[in-house]
């Protein structure tokens, strides 16, 4: 196991990687690392061009590659592997301020076409605080694609302005989504396919919506507008905790006539745009295998939807979010912070995202989860 330093005015010094004034380039990292290696990519300049990821871990052994951004040296734990990006942010880093400055590195296809990065049969890779996009949105172009590769986790990463955003192709399988933010795209936001199986999507952000789902779980994540928020139309799907909102189509869809599976969700808020626009819809054959404990409400006409929740123990009734406009989803009506599917020891849970303990620089802050916001 060693640290290895990454420059976008890489390679330097003698090239050796091991240190800021030797660093590689990201091109050389991406290919040379070696299983246990802990990659740290500077914030200093842009990485710019298409990369192909050549290195990967053991699947057998469980040995993995993390590539980790950070801003200064200084300010990192290299020991327990923290980068001074994850320091100091009271909730994610980046999708509670997308926009923010120095809680990304820049790897930018900078109008190139093809995908901005590739990763094929490559396994146990790890991202952590990358910004990954292009301005070229023609067919198939992704910001990240990922295929026959497993085991590999994006923390606090963002994925824009590309035909895909990220693209999970044939037979991934354990990839691990949490942290991130989703915008500008043409086709979709993520795209699972393919065989592709067992994807973890979680406390990310999708503005734009449209997540395809394919044998994959989805939880506590927002989506705000697009035709559809999910689309868990092939296959086995397990859907809870989400905030769907402002979908012009319908905000969670599922079945298919090619590979019809099944659903199960719970937990849910869905806000469609209009009263005459379905919270769940049903596309071709496929069975709904649960529904329960959800909300639906039209925030902007201030009724119930024609079409109402069904779902066992649902709600047909306003979430009272605090300001919607401005993307603050708490939650203030007291039913729903208590309405939730109950757990093993029988206590109810919330609807909705729920906000972690871990992810507030004072533990005491999370007593009262009523007080709480997904932004700030």
């Amino acid at each position: 196991m060693a640290n290895r330093f990454v420059s976008s005015s890489g390679p330097k010094g003698n090239g050796s990687g091991d240190s800021e004034e030797n660093a590689w380039s990201l091109t050389y990292a991406i290919t040379n690392a070696y299983a246990r290696d802990y990659v740290w990519i500077k914030n200093d300049g842009v990485y710019a061009g298409t990369f192909t990821v050549g290195c990967s871990g053991s699947q057998s052994e469980n040995t993995h590659i993390y590539f980790i951004g950070y801003n200064n040296f200084a300010n990192c734990d290299l020991v327990n592997h923290i980068s001074d990006m994850d320091l100091g942010q009271p909730f994610w880093g980046g999708p509670m301020n997308p926009n923010s400055l120095n809680c990304w590195v820049d790897i930018n296809g900078m109008g190139a076409a093809g995908n901005v990065v590739y990763q094929y049969q490559k396994n146990n890779i790890h991202w952590r605080n990358i910004h990954f996009h292009n301005s070229n949105k023609s067919a198939y172009n992704c910001a990240y694609y990922l295929k026959y590769s497993n085991n590999s986790t994006f923390t606090k990463c963002k994925f824009t302005d590309s035909y895909i955003n990220l693209w999970v192709d044939t037979n991934s399988q354990n990839n691990n989504f949490k942290y991130c933010y989703f915008e500008n795209y043409t086709a979709a936001n993520m795209d699972i396919s393919s065989g592709s199986m067992f994807i973890l999507i979680s406390q990310s952000v999708f503005a734009g919506g449209l997540l395809r789902m394919y044998r994959s779980i989805c939880c506590h994540n927002l989506f705000i507008g697009g035709s559809y928020g999910i689309g868990a139309y092939s296959f086995q799907n397990i859907v809870f905790n989400n905030v769907m909102y402002n979908q012009t189509s319908h905000c969670l869809g599922y079945g298919s006539n090619t590979s019809p599976g099944s659903l199960t969700e719970y937990n849910n808020i869905f806000i469609p745009a209009g009263r005459t626009i379905p919270a769940i819809y049903k596309n071709g054959s496929g069975t709904l295998a649960f529904s329960g404990y959800g909300c639906a409400y039209c925030i902007s006409e201030d009724c119930i939807l024609d079409d109402i929740y069904a779902g066992e123990k649902g709600f047909n009734v306003n979430p009272q979010f605090v300001n919607a406009s401005e993307n603050n989803f708490r939650i203030l009506n007291p039913s729903l912070l208590r309405g939730g599917m109950p757990d093993c020891t029988g206590t109810s849970s919330q609807i909705g995202a729920i906000l972690q303990q871990y992810q507030f620089p004072q533990r005491a802050r999370a007593a009262n989860r009523a007080k709480l916001s997904i932004f700030k």
